[in-house]
């Protein structure tokens, strides 16, 4: 069964579904070993573990895309990409989706911010018409029509910080009427628009994005899908909690030089080897 289908099914459950931010296989495939069923591919993690740069639309689409295929390769369980603004206009938008069904995404989610975007946490955002969203948005769904009616298109809106909260709502019932099939309001700023949102689309699959230190409340994934989230992502603690772990082993390794006092903070040789599954290559050699 493709990835895709096996996505669309689940979402039909009423459990939701917490799907981890990843930016390379090797995080990919550490989600997957702890028990994750799903994923979903960030551009803030692809921009900074590629450039060293912050996610302020530098990364092109074959960049993502080839990020995307390496993530979707590597793992047994459906992958959601994130295409940013679909990378230009509704034409572009096509390419994109053209190019994540082929890199074996089961999904992503396009945005209506202008570009050069960047992240939603950020600021000084700018948004895009809903006119001129809408067409990115049906030219997007056409294609995934014609090679994969299960691929998952989620709508993105990051009107908030620009127009108010109003707008986003207004925008995502709008994006609703045409069809996508979930919808991600970014960036939301209290506990009461989490609540209104959910409330407000009801019996719409909605995306939930959480960032430590983000502007969203941190909310515990239980009471999330009690509201009606079903699509919930912790998407920077794979990025965060590996660069923190990275800065301050190093920082040891330089001023003290290699020891075993910070092994307990790595993982083993033996083990890694699991993670990339050195046995497998092994017996097939």
């Amino acid at each position: 069964m493709k990835k895709s289908t096996i996505l669309k099914n689940r979402l039909s459950e009423p459990k939701a579904i917490v799907a981890p931010g990843i930016y390379d296989a090797l995080s990919a495939r550490i989600c997957e070993m702890v028990g994750f069923e799903a994923l979903q591919h960030s551009g803030y993690g692809t921009a900074a573990v590629q450039l060293g740069q912050p996610d302020v639309g530098l990364l092109t689409l074959t960049e993502m895309a080839s990020q995307v295929r390496s993530i979707s390769r590597t793992v047994n369980i459906p992958v959601v990409g994130d295409s940013d603004n679909g990378f230009g206009n509704a034409i572009n938008a096509c390419r994109a989706v053209e190019e994540y069904i082929s890199a074996g995404a089961a999904g992503l989610f396009m945005e209506d911010q202008v570009s050069p975007k960047r992240c939603g946490h950020m600021e000084g955002k700018q948004v895009v018409s809903f006119d001129e969203m809408k067409g990115k948005l049906k030219a997007a769904m056409d294609v995934k029509n014609d090679l994969d009616p299960d691929f998952i298109i989620i709508y993105r809106t990051d009107a908030i910080a620009v127009h108010g909260y109003e707008d986003a709502l207004d925008r995502a019932r709008r994006a609703t009427d045409l069809g996508v099939d979930m919808i991600f309001v970014e960036a939301m700023e209290n506990m009461e628009q989490v609540e209104r949102t959910a409330r407000e689309l009801n019996g719409v699959h909605l995306m939930l994005n959480l960032i430590e230190g983000g502007k969203t409340p941190l909310v515990p994934f239980k009471e999330a899908e009690e509201m009606g989230y079903n699509w919930i992502v912790p998407a920077l603690t794979t990025l965060y909690s590996a660069a923190k772990g990275m800065y301050d082993v190093m920082s040891k390794v330089y001023s003290d030089g290699v020891s075993e006092e910070y092994m307990d903070r790595l993982i083993s040789f033996r083990e890694f080897t699991r993670v990339v599954r050195l046995d497998d290559i092994r017996k097939e050699e």
